[in-house]
């Protein structure tokens, strides 16, 4: 026990270590009711400045479907397994370069463990959440644009329900492009891709 702490805090893995805390606190404040599982910050980005990438690593992680800070937990906790397991195998000496090399392949590891993960939590949680929620009905709803923009390839909309909104992975047909703020209409979906499209929505 006293080995395993040691390694906890080793230089090495004490970054991850430390994430791994915050977001324990983090859930025993859900568990208390002082923070909200569903709380997920604006992380919309200009086009500009990498929106359209982050968009992309947002759908990938499935943040919307799954809840941000479960995510995040997810990647945290791989991320830390990695170091851990790692360091102690590969890197028994604490090798400084060799332990840099290592976290950047733990943080790489640690994504990809969490798209398969948070993939399969969407395959088993979804249609529960969806048959919980009697509002839940996206088909033919109006949403707005939440990230820069959506077009053919990327792109992110909130349909708004009683409770927290729902946030759909949507594309456009042809060339249309909506910027961030615009209002749309869903009018169908890709339930393979998980994917919706969305059109102008006409006020009347």
């Amino acid at each position: 026990m006293s080995e395993f702490f040691h390694a906890a805090i080793s230089p090495l893995n004490l970054p991850f270590t430390i994430l791994l805390g915050l977001m324990l606190l983090y859930w025993i404040f859900v568990i208390l009711g002082a923070a909200d599982v569903d709380w997920m910050p604006d992380m919309d980005m200009d086009a500009d400045d990498g929106g359209e990438l982050f968009s992309s690593l947002t759908e990938m992680l499935n943040i919307g479907e799954v809840p941000f800070m479960m995510v995040i937990s997810i990647l945290v906790l791989s991320c830390w397994i990695f170091s851990m397991v790692g360091n102690h195998y590969l890197n028994p000496a604490q090798s400084v370069l060799l332990g840099t090399g290592l976290f950047v392949i733990n943080l790489v590891l640690g994504f990809f463990a969490t798209v398969l993960i948070s993939r399969a939590v969407v395959k088993i949680i979804g249609p529960i959440s969806r048959e919980d929620k009697s509002d839940q009905q996206i088909l033919y709803r109006t949403g707005t644009v939440v990230t820069s923009k959506v077009d053919a390839h990327v792109g992110q909309v909130d349909i708004l329900t009683k409770g927290s909104p729902i946030r759909i992975n949507a594309r456009t047909q042809r060339d249309t492009v909506f910027a961030k703020g615009e209002k749309v209409l869903v009018f169908d979906e890709d339930k393979e891709k998980g994917i919706y499209f969305v059109e102008k929505y006409e006020e009347e």
